[in-house]
């Protein structure tokens, strides 16, 4: 009490730490403070500042890092940051980060500006798929050769890559949006971090709204490539057209992964992350609503102009979603709560049939924040694993050698 005691309280917030916990070293002090000075005040302090340290989740070190592009060959601006990347290490180098990888995930769709070759790369990476040796196509035997490189999926303890972050571009108008899985804290609690940051220049008008979607799919059911790392987390970029490169989409790629990189370092050297408790989200359910289609799969409907565009503005019972060959207006019916907010709407990706005509579907919920932390007895040093072949480039350094 007084200001010797509030000079005191000022000095364990600049300072003590304690090795286990961290940046919530001062919560194990204070709390360790109240235990010895007693009374009831402080022993609601000491009970306070006890579960506030019991809400910490030790995380390794992300010490290895994969920033992974192309893996729909058709969207260029992910790629553009590898060359940028490979140019000024700066952008996405950080001291902590032991072993930094920029890879191409697709590099025959690449070459070919296609989303794939034979089907989607990022629907490959469930565990079983990737234990099926009788799956020939181009993008299920590439899936092998990432997991190889950055898993294996099978064993997250053992997973070479720390973190995975993916690239991506959208048709859709999404701004930039960080996409987390909730087996991934780290990637949820950097989603959260990275909007945080880069609200001061959104608001500025120099940066598109930054948003978060959490995804509903637990690790063993996520075909996506981040699943193959310990943790991982996709950004999307987008209104972009497929197969072309624009100037500010470019700059919000290389802002919203040098920002991600900043939390990566953040983390890593134990920095308080003053990470809110909670945070609100546009939740994934995994739903699409399709759009009307012949059985040919060509669409008999277009969406309505008070929809198109309007990615995470809120969709009402009742709302205009189509317009029909016959002009008829078709409604949102309903069917997955009064109001929902959709996402991906006209993604262009979506006109091709392994894929399905629609838009994603998301609820604005209130979630918890992890309150990630490192455990430096987690922490490893070394590189990630090689044999990815053409694409894969240490950050400033020669492309790696091995399996095309």
């Amino acid at each position: 009490r007084g200001p010797s005691g509030r000079a005191f309280a000022a000095d364990l917030r600049r300072g003590g730490r304690c090795r286990r916990h961290a940046n919530a070293g001062t919560l194990c002090t204070v709390a360790a403070l109240a235990a010895l000075i007693g009374g009831a005040a402080s022993l609601d302090l000491c009970r306070a500042a006890s579960a506030a340290v019991a809400s910490v989740l030790p995380v390794w070190a992300l010490e290895r890092v994969a920033i992974v592009c192309a893996t729909h060959g058709n969207e260029l601006t992910g790629e553009w940051l590898k060359l940028r990347a490979e140019r000024r290490p700066e952008l996405v180098q950080r001291p902590s980060i032991s072993s930094l990888k920029l890879l191409v995930a697709n590099p025959a769709a690449l070459n070919a500006t296609r989303r794939f070759v034979d089907e989607d790369l990022n629907r490959q990476f469930l565990v079983e798929s990737l234990g099926n040796m009788s799956l020939a196509s181009y993008e299920a035997q590439r899936a092998k050769v990432l997991d190889a490189c950055l898993g294996p999926k099978s064993s997250r303890e053992e997973a070479a890559a720390d973190f995975v972050v993916d690239l991506h571009t959208t048709t859709s108008s999404m701004g930039i949006t960080y996409i987390a899985e909730p087996w991934s804290p780290v990637g949820v609690a950097a989603a959260c971090w990275c909007k945080r940051q880069l609200q001061p220049i959104v608001d500025a008008g120099e940066l598109p709204e930054v948003r978060v979607v959490l995804e509903s799919l637990d690790r063993a059911s996520s075909p996506h490539l981040i699943s193959v790392g310990r943790e991982g987390i996709m950004i999307e970029i987008g209104p972009v057209p497929q197969g072309l490169l624009r100037a500010d989409a470019c700059r919000w790629m290389e802002v919203s992964t040098s920002t991600l990189m900043d939390f990566v370092e953040a983390l890593n050297s134990g920095q308080d992350l003053n990470l809110p408790p909670t945070a609100m989200v546009f939740r994934d359910i995994s739903e699409k609503i399709p759009i009307p289609c012949d059985a040919d799969g060509r669409p008999t409907a277009i969406f309505h102009p008070d929809l198109q565009g309007k990615d995470f503005e809120p969709l009402h019972k009742g709302d205009p979603m189509f317009s029909g060959l016959d002009g008829e207006v078709i409604r949102y019916d309903g069917e997955h709560g009064d109001v929902i907010w959709p996402i991906f709407v006209n993604e262009a990706a979506y006109y091709l049939r392994e894929s399905g005509l629609g838009f994603g579907v998301a609820l604005f919920e209130e979630v918890d924040v992890p309150a990630v932390v490192v455990d430096a007895s987690l922490s490893r040093r070394g590189a990630l694993r090689g044999g990815i072949g053409a694409g894969v480039r240490e950050a400033g350094g020669a492309a790696a050698q091995g399996v095309t």
